[in-house]
Formats: C-alpha cells, sequence, structure tokens
C-alpha cells in the first residue's frame, strides 16, 4: 500500500477509534455515574477517561475551551451525554494524528506487511491501542505513592487501590471495547470494502447526532452566591483571634459537654455570641486555617495541598486590618501555619519561630502553651498604645495528649492501665476495638489539653486587663478541625468530614457590647470570621469572600436565614477527594474517588450513623446545588491556577520527614 492511501487509513482508523471511544466512554460514564456528580476530567485524580482525553488533559490547552470536560455534571444519565460532544472533539483530533503517525510507522514494516491492506490496518489499529495503554499504564504509574515500608504487599496494596478507585480501571474497560467494536470495521475484510466505509460513515453520523442533542441539552450552571449583612458596633476596636488545633466543639461546656474543659471559653460565650452550628471547611491544619485568614473555600483560596501556598492577590484578613491602621502580629506553633505557605502577608510580625522543634516528634512531647502566652504577653505589651490585631495559634490539643500535671490525671484520676496518650497516631494499641476504659483514659487526656489550653487563655484576658485593653479588645476563639475517637471507624483527622471533625467551636466576645442574638443557631463556618470581623470594626470588605458578615445577626436588626455551608478534602495523592454539603438539618458527603454519596438527616442523626438513600426527597437537590457550587469555584480556581498566580511550593526532605511523622502523609 502506498504512503498516502496508507496515512489516510490511518487516520480514518484514529477517527474511528476516537468516535466509537467517545460514544462508548460517554454511555459507560453515564451509566456508572448516573446517582452522582461527574468531576471534570482535569479534577483531582479523575483519570477515568480514555487515553486521547488524558493526553489533551495533560497538555492543559488554553483554548478552545471544552466545556463539558472542564464542568461538573449534575445527576442523571442524560445529563452526561453532553460529555460525547467534548469527547467527539478530541478523539477525532488527536486520533487522526495518532493514527497517521501510526500509519508512517508501518512504513518502516517488512515489505510483504505493507502490501497487504488488512495487515496495515490491523498494525495500524494495534499501534493506536498499544499507545493508549502506554498512556494509561503512565498515568496509573506515576500516581502510585511508593509504601512507606519496602514489603512487596505493601507495593501491590498501592497499586491496587490506584487501579481501581482512580480509574485506570474503567479507562481500560473502555479501551478494551472501542477497541473490539474498531477491529469489527477495519479488522475482517479489506478496509476498502463498502461495508466497512458505510459502517465507518453510521457510526461517525451518530456520534455526531448525539454530540448535538447532547450539547443542545446541557446548560451552563447557576452562579452560587451567599448572602452577607453588616452591623458596626465596635469601630477601632483591637483583634485578638485565637485558634486551638484539633478542638472539637461537643467538648467545650458551652456546647453541652459535661467536664469542665472550657471555664474561660464558657464565661466568654456566655457575655458574647456563640454560634451554635459551626464548620470547619476542612479536615487538617493548612487549608483550614487558610479558610480562617481569607474567608475563602480551599478553592477560592488555593492552598489545597502541601505544596501550594497562597497568591500575593488573594486579600486577607491582616492585609485588610493593616491598611486601616492596625499593627499586625501573629504567634503560631506547628509547621502546617508556618510563614512560607502564605500565611504572612498583611502581618508586621509573623512568629513561626519561637516555637518549632526539629521533629513532630519533640512537638507531641512538649507543652507550647506556657511559651506562646509569654510570647503573646510581650508583643501585647509593645503594642498596647495602638490599634492591633493578634493571631495565636494554640497547638497543644492536636495529639499526642500529653498535657502534664495537674492536666494527665484531672478527668480520669483512678486509670491504671497502659494508655498514656502519646504516639497517638502511630500506636497500634489505640485502635477501634480497644478497651473501652483505654479509650475513655485518651478522651479524658484530650480533654485535659482543652483545659491546658483554657487556662491559658484565661491568663491571656489577664495581661489584656493589665495593659489596660481588654475593654476594647474583641476576643474570637476558633479551631481548624475536630478530631476523631472511632465515631466511624478512625482515629485524628485529615480522612472525613464527618461532624466530629467539622463541628467547631466559634465564640466572639466584643467588650461593653450586648449582642441582640447572644446564641445564633444558623449555619456558619469558619469563612465567616473574616468577614464578620471587619464588619464589627468597620473596615470594608474585600471582594472575593466567600464567608458572610454575620455582625448585623448577632448584633444588629438582621433575621438569622437559611444558607448551604461547604467542606472540602482534597488529599489527591491518597485517592481521597470529598466535598459536603449541609444546610436545613441535612448533609450530603460527595466521595469523587470511590463513587458514594452519604447523605444524612443531622437533626435527627447527628451521629450520622444512618444513611439515608440517594431517593430521599433532599438529596438530588443538595446534589444540584453542589454541582453549581463545584461549577463556580472549580472554573475561578482553574483560571487563578492557569494566570500563574498560584505558585507551587517545594517540599524539602525535612518537611516532608516532619509532616509523615505527624501522620498528615500516610497512605
Amino acid at each position: 500500500m502506498k504512503v498516502a492511501p496508507r496515512a489516510l487509513l490511518g487516520i480514518a482508523i484514529g477517527c474511528t477509534l476516537g468516535a466509537v471511544q467517545a460514544v462508548v466512554e460517554t454511555l459507560v460514564v453515564a451509566f456508572l455515574y448516573q446517582p452522582l456528580v461527574l468531576q471534570p476530567a482535569y479534577f483531582y485524580n479523575a483519570r477515568m477517561y480514555d487515553g486521547f482525553t488524558k493526553l489533551v488533559t495533560w497538555i492543559d490547552p488554553p483554548a478552545p475551551t471544552l466545556s463539558s470536560l472542564e464542568a461538573f455534571i449534575g445527576q442523571g444519565f442524560v445529563p452526561k451525554l453532553a460529555l460525547a460532544s467534548d469527547l467527539l472533539l478530541v478523539n477525532f483530533a488527536v486520533g487522526a494524528v495518532i493514527g497517521l503517525l501510526a500509519a508512517l510507522i508501518v512504513g518502516f514494516s517488512p515489505e510483504r506487511l505493507r502490501c497487504d491492506a488488512r495487515r496495515v490496518a490491523l498494525t495500524i489499529l494495534a499501534t493506536l491501542v498499544l499507545f493508549e495503554l502506554g498512556v494509561h499504564i503512565a498515568a496509573w504509574l506515576a500516581h502510585i505513592r511508593p509504601p512507606e515500608t519496602a514489603s512487596a504487599t505493601a507495593a501491590l496494596r498501592n497499586a491496587a487501590r490506584n487501579f481501581l478507585l482512580d480509574g485506570t480501571m474503567l479507562s481500560l474497560l473502555v479501551l478494551a471495547v472501542s477497541g473490539s467494536l474498531t477491529y469489527f470495521f477495519f479488522g475482517r475484510r479489506s478496509p476498502a470494502s463498502s461495508h466497512e466505509r458505510k459502517a465507518v460513515a453510521s457510526a461517525a453520523t451518530l456520534t455526531l447526532v448525539v454530540a448535538v442533542v447532547a450539547s443542545a441539552s446541557s446548560t451552563e450552571p447557576a452562579p452560587f452566591a451567599a448572602e452577607s449583612s453588616r452591623r458596626i458596633v465596635a469601630p477601632d476596636y483591637n483583634v485578638v483571634l485565637i485558634s486551638i488545633d484539633s478542638l472539637r466543639a461537643d467538648h467545650l461546656g458551652a456546647y453541652g459537654y459535661a467536664r469542665a474543659t472550657s471555664p474561660t471559653i464558657d464565661a466568654l460565650a456566655d457575655r458574647g455570641v456563640l454560634f451554635r452550628n459551626a464548620s470547619s471547611t476542612t479536615a487538617w491544619t493548612l487549608p483550614g486555617h487558610m479558610s480562617i485568614l481569607t474567608g475563602r473555600s480551599l478553592l477560592g483560596h488555593g492552598v489545597v495541598a502541601d505544596e501550594r501556598q497562597l497568591a500575593d492577590d488573594v486579600p486577607t484578613l491582616a492585609k485588610s486590618l493593616k491598611g486601616a491602621g492596625y499593627a499586625t502580629g501573629a504567634i503560631v506553633s506547628a509547621p502546617y501555619v508556618e510563614a512560607r505557605y502564605g500565611f504572612g502577608q498583611g502581618f508586621d510580625e509573623y512568629d513561626d519561630k519561637t516555637i518549632a522543634f526539629a521533629t513532630h516528634g519533640e512537638s507531641y512531647k512538649e507543652v507550647t502553651a506556657p511559651l506562646l502566652q509569654d510570647t503573646a504577653a510581650a508583643w501585647l505589651e509593645r503594642q498596647a498604645g495602638g490599634k492591633f490585631f493578634l493571631f495565636l495559634h494554640y497547638w497543644d490539643v492536636h495529639y499526642d495528649y500529653a498535657p502534664g500535671p495537674p492536666y494527665d490525671t484531672l478527668f480520669d484520676p483512678h486509670y491504671d492501665g497502659s494508655i498514656d496518650g502519646t504516639n497517638f497516631y502511630f500506636n497500634p494499641a489505640v485502635h477501634p476495638h480497644m478497651d473501652r476504659a483505654d479509650l475513655a483514659h485518651v478522651l479524658a487526656l484530650y480533654d485535659g489539653e482543652i483545659r491546658l489550653v483554657d487556662d491559658h487563655l484565661a491568663k491571656l484576658r489577664g495581661v489584656l486587663e493589665r495593659l489596660g485593653v481588654a475593654e476594647k479588645t474583641i476576643l474570637v476563639i476558633t479551631s481548624d478541625h475536630g478530631e476523631e475517637f472511632f465515631e466511624h471507624g478512625r482515629k485524628g483527622h485529615h480522612r472525613t468530614l464527618h461532624d466530629e471533625i467539622l463541628r467547631v467551636p466559634l465564640v466572639m466576645y466584643v467588650p461593653r457590647t450586648t449582642p441582640r442574638r447572644p446564641e445564633v443557631a444558623m449555619e456558619s463556618s469558619i469563612v465567616d470570621i473574616m468577614p464578620t470581623v471587619l464588619g464589627l470594626v468597620g473596615v470594608e470588605l474585600p471582594a472575593g469572600l466567600d464567608g458572610a458578615d454575620l455582625s448585623a445577626v448577632a448584633f444588629g436588626d438582621r433575621n438569622e436565614w437559611d444558607r448551604s455551608t461547604i467542606a472540602e478534602l482534597y488529599r489527591a495523592e491518597s485517592l481521597n477527594v470529598q466535598v459536603s454539603l449541609r444546610r436545613k438539618g441535612k448533609k450530603l458527603i460527595h466521595h469523587f474517588n470511590d463513587r458514594q454519596v452519604e447523605a444524612y438527616d443531622v437533626a435527627t442523626d447527628p451521629g450520622e450513623l444512618q444513611r439515608l438513600s440517594l431517593s430521599d426527597g433532599f438529596v438530588p437537590e443538595f446534589m444540584a446545588e453542589l454541582t453549581d457550587w463545584m461549577n463556580e469555584k472549580w472554573t475561578a480556581h482553574r483560571a487563578h491556577v492557569r494566570s500563574g498566580a498560584v505558585e507551587e511550593l517545594a517540599m524539602d526532605d525535612e518537611t516532608m520527614e516532619r509532616l509523615k511523622a505527624m501522620g498528615y502523609l500516610d497512605d
């Protein structure tokens, strides 16, 4: 076969494989994801797409826009048929190019092969299939995290997990079916046969019809907008923002806990505002604190993983207050709130050095609250003559649970077992089926850590009073996330979006001001802290906030309203990508890797123990709202990343080892 006919044959086979692949892939994905939200091809670990599409997503061309491949698609079979239009575009284009290259490669084969049209067709098809197979295998291998141990069992487990959950198995199935159907067109007889020509033409016509119909049925998502309000009640007040790492709301007296873990926080809640239903935006320290200080969701601020740092163009609470004439300072005590992630933006002083340890093992053994207290007192003494904003991050409540005397025996004085709270995350003796008395002791030690920090908050208030600034200083107390004690089979955090992780305290105390609503019952979030603080002191809110200014709800005449709160978890390398939505006492958690949705009536089932059917009345409404929200935020996030504004942060070996010791980088 001459070069020109062979080239045309290669293009024809490439286009046919691409067209068949687009149709098969669309139908398979639409069927499997019918009850779910389908993520874009560019989304974290979305590797179920065909090899031609994967190639395009790797290149990530800025144009043309592939609307359905870049969007989340809601529940239902028919809406997902919109994929066909973009898949056809990509597969025709890439298939033609790869098919042409495959035909040219055949030119180097023996003459007897080149003279047999059927063999030429089969060789071109085999080359195309092998090319796609190579793309799938490369994508699979590139994202397998090497196990911490060198055992063959661990390596196989990681490889199998990725193969099953990241979409590789599905993409290989699509390739096998598509290759077989293309062989039916070209492999049985001479490709010049009129039957084959008619079959190929029919297939192309069918795919184009599907594309047109699907495109016509697709709609643009509605924008997701948050309501806001404003009430200036404390102009020119100082602000002290306190984050207590890993603190669950339900372990504080103000939230109904029986133990006396938090007399200082409880007293502030009694005199200030308690946000009864406050949630975090995530399950781990870095993005959670970034949400607190930017008023944005994870996709909103862009710091979704360890290797990301905050872009310079994202407004922060410190920047806003500094622009209003405040002296700004921070004292922090953990690696995930170090300045290198962008936390230092807007702060005159950002102290991440006073409390620092060579290893996390050392930090677990140390009690850091006293040193943080002394450092904060010295900073306040220097700034007491003017307006100031101070951010304090208390580390001690985070595991390990070793508060030292008298807190280690305060809530379980008669325990005589072997569990002492150290090495909590990695200790195999701390497991779901451990003796109840041992687990109760772990909880008592956790509560002891809370009381330790609370007592130091009392000392902090004493410093403010001694300096004569207590009556003009707003105190805000919150946390980045909670902690799991096997409520859903796990311990620690950073793995789930259940309420033991998401429900955090939020207390705001404004001296000499009586709140109109001492307890705010509506759904609130840590993204509301920045706009509410700025509203209280009368500083203009920057654009792009995801949170709402709730100052008029607590102190003015604004009524509570029905709203949704969102939490996100993007542990892509661990194949753990989840987003949750809560509203009206209902909640759903959408898992994007293992293709499941958890739905709960948290008003009647606060422990999230009884999963509801996806046919339950509120689920379709929530899924549609989640789809719209993800489309809005993901589109903005992608544009921000592609513009180069979001920078990647190099992780040195020392930092990696410290984070592994903390349990954040496990498999």
